[in-house]
């Protein structure tokens, strides 16, 4: 890091001490249903193979789950975000260092 300051790069010291459960959970229900309905229609589809009947199921329970797995992700995250708030409050948050990327 020495190195990037003397050839002219900056650095700028934050700290994370606050973020928005509404955001987090926002953003994690919509990844989560993505992902599940991805994971479980793939799942239902596979586990469909060799039974005709079985392909509506397959397809309806990949896009169950993955309603399920968004909803679940998304409350769990939520939690997160909200124990990360109070924690930081006596910890003094998160320091993160930041370099300004060269144009």
């Amino acid at each position: 890091m020495k190195n990037y300051i003397e050839r002219g790069g900056y650095m700028w010291n934050y700290k994370i001490k606050k973020i928005s459960v509404l955001s987090v959970f926002k953003f994690t229900f919509l990844y989560g249903i993505i992902i599940g309905a991805i994971f479980g229609l793939i799942g239902g589809l596979l586990g469909s193979i060799g039974d005709a009947r079985l392909f509506g199921m397959g397809i309806f329970g990949g896009l169950l789950f993955g309603i399920i797995y968004g909803i679940i992700l998304s409350l769990f995250s939520a939690l997160g975000a909200w124990l990360f708030n109070l924690i930081s409050g006596v910890i003094d948050g998160i320091d993160v260092e930041l370099v300004k990327k060269d144009e």
